[in-house]
């Protein structure tokens, strides 16, 4: 996972670096929102695993939103959100995307990736790129954002084998990712892509899903695999060989007795 901080969008503050942890956030005698030791004087607290982040209110505490949506007890949180604790505003951020391949170079490419919005007026909306969509103000954009300050061309995303190549092709203040500022970048799946202050989309990489015949021959492997790892059974025999060794002592019985019987006859 790459380095998280909460950062103020004014930066103000410094940043607040989390680890892999717990982090208890509270307030310092200035009023001011930082890491505390004591969880019991904690506003939130934030929980940071492989999974991701997860973000845990104190019961009773109001005023706290994600996105412009109140969080009441908990929520998952993504590189790029913006915070609010009680009139504060705190950026999740992580490190730079990598940077967009240069102009006019061939881009193997991944069609399946999906563009979804995840806030402002596209929320819910998913775009395909199968081609490249380029989103802005003017009527023939693919994502249209039809808003007085937004530029007529504000940037052009295409697919890309790693992810989503993002161009800005003609806007004023760029694009913010993660809530890194950009221009050119090479997005990821789970990318936060923010515009304009409002208008969020994810980059998303759908799952594949099995038919029915290859999810058997799967569970076929499986099971042919664990069988590999067990000791071989002991080989059934045939019942005439495991009743061999009776006949073979009947034998030598009738043999014995045979023998008494000539022996003694003669007598």
């Amino acid at each position: 996972m790459s380095a998280l901080k909460l950062r103020y969008p004014n930066r103000e503050h410094a940043d607040l670096p989390l680890k892999p942890g717990v982090h208890a956030i509270g307030r310092d005698p200035a009023g001011r929102t930082v890491l505390v030791e004591d969880a019991g004087a904690a506003i939130a607290q934030f929980s940071v695993d492989r999974r991701g982040v997860w973000l845990q209110v104190r019961e009773g505490l109001r005023g706290l939103h994600v996105n412009g949506r109140p969080v009441k007890r908990m929520a998952m949180l993504r590189p790029g959100d913006a915070i609010f604790l009680d009139g504060v505003e705190l950026l999740l951020v992580s490190d730079k995307p990598e940077a967009a391949p240069p102009f006019g170079v061939e881009i193997p490419a991944d069609s399946r990736m999906v563009v979804r919005g995840v806030g402002g007026i596209h929320h819910g909306r998913c775009y395909t790129l199968e081609q490249p969509r380029v989103i802005g103000r003017a009527g023939d954009c693919d994502i249209r954002i039809n808003e007085p300050a937004f530029a007529d061309r504000h940037a052009r995303l295409e697919a890309h084998a790693d992810g989503v190549v993002l161009r800005d092709v003609g806007s004023v203040d760029g694009s913010v990712v993660n809530g890194q500022p950009v221009r050119h970048a090479l997005l990821k799946p789970g990318d936060q892509l923010l515009l304009d202050g409002q208008h969020r989309f994810v980059i998303e990489a759908p799952t594949r899903q099995f038919s029915a015949a290859e999810a058997l021959q799967a569970q076929l492997a499986q099971e042919a695999a664990a069988n590999e790892d067990r000791p071989p059974p002991p080989s059934a025999l045939p019942a005439s060989v495991r009743r061999m060794p009776w006949l073979l002592l009947a034998a030598v019985v009738m043999a014995g007795l045979l023998g008494l019987l000539l022996l003694y006859g003669v007598r």
